[in-house]
């Protein structure tokens, strides 16, 4: 088993607000994440949610199945649970505003992965990261949609 960690902080032309509300609606995650679908299992998007996002196509995809552990609109933070059976471990996700058009989002993700071996967890958290900031591009580039319709 592999443990995988990566970060990813990044600079988005979006208000903070706007941006928290687009990472916290798990199944619009499948709007802007490639090659992802959401399922809500149960909750109503907050705390104690569970939801699984399952990435990839036919065989190869990976059901990553989740729970949400805490939530703080104001302060603009969220953790995460990944609870199996596949990827387990902790999301931190966490917004700060930047003025009033523009903010950073913060991605922090420590996974333990079942049989990959341990010498290939940082390349896979390197491809992780490069993922996750081409998601958060295509998550502000559909919010902006949604602002302009």
């Amino acid at each position: 088993m592999a443990r995988v960690h990566f970060t990813v902080r990044k600079h988005l032309p979006l208000p903070g607000r706007i941006a928290y509300d687009e990472l916290v609606d798990w199944r619009g995650h499948a709007e802007w994440v490639p090659m992802t679908r959401v399922v809500i299992e149960a909750g109503d998007g907050g705390v104690g949610t569970t939801f699984v996002a399952t990435t990839g196509l036919g065989p190869l995809a990976l059901p990553d199945r989740m729970r949400v552990e805490a939530m703080d609109s104001d302060a603009r933070t969220v953790t995460v649970v990944k609870i199996g059976p596949v990827l387990t471990g902790d999301v931190h996700l966490a917004v700060e505003s930047v003025g009033d058009a523009a903010c950073t989002v913060l991605w922090d993700e420590d996974i333990r992965v079942p049989l990959l071996p341990g010498f290939l967890s940082k390349p896979v958290g390197a491809v992780a990261r490069k993922a996750f900031e081409v998601s958060l591009d295509r998550m502000a580039k559909h919010a902006r949609k949604r602002q302009r319709a």
